[in-house]
């Protein structure tokens, strides 16, 4: 039985309650990539949201800063600050909100280079491929009614603590 996720549901939790997968298909430089981003379990709704805006925003963002732009275009100076001050506007805000669950979110990236006729690849393959099918079918039990939401997140919960922390940034003071 497959479940359909509805338009709210999607919209507020994204495609994956847990995180998002992405591929980056090989282009011109012979590289492809694939990236697991794991959200620290029990990431609620309201994170979730924030978390994805922060990802999507360089893009959204420029296409506010160019409508900002477009809607100006009878005075240029307001136009370009208009459009700088939405676009690093939406960062300030984005990082402030995302500021407590940022530094949680865990990941683990491959790419893997497919010139000169053979096939280099960098990164923990297992790890990315197993924690992405133990997250996927989990999650689809989890939709279908076939497991608890408690079992659900503590899969999750393991899966986050295999992938490697994020290094904080050291910040250099003076003595």
């Amino acid at each position: 039985m497959t479940t359909a996720l509805s338009v709210r549901s999607r919209l507020l939790d994204g495609v994956h309650v847990w995180g998002r997968y992405t591929i980056r298909p090989v282009g011109r430089t012979m590289w492809s990539s694939r990236t697991l981003v794991v959200y620290p379990p029990g990431t609620n709704t309201r994170e979730r949201l924030l978390l994805r805006a922060w990802h999507v925003w360089p893009a959204v963002g420029a296409l506010v800063a160019l409508a900002a732009l477009v809607l100006a275009a009878e005075v240029p100076a307001i136009g370009a600050t208009t459009a700088l001050l939405a676009y690093g506007g939406g960062f300030a805000v984005l990082a402030r909100v995302t500021r407590s669950v940022r530094p949680r979110v865990r990941s683990v990236s491959v790419t893997t280079f497919l010139g000169d006729g053979r096939r280099e690849v960098h990164g923990d393959e297992r790890l990315l491929a197993g924690s992405l099918d133990a997250l996927s079918i989990l999650e689809r039990a989890l939709r279908a009614h076939r497991i608890r939401p408690v079992d659900f997140e503590l899969v999750w919960a393991d899966v986050w603590n295999d992938l490697p922390a994020a290094v904080p940034d050291r910040v250099h003071r003076p003595s």
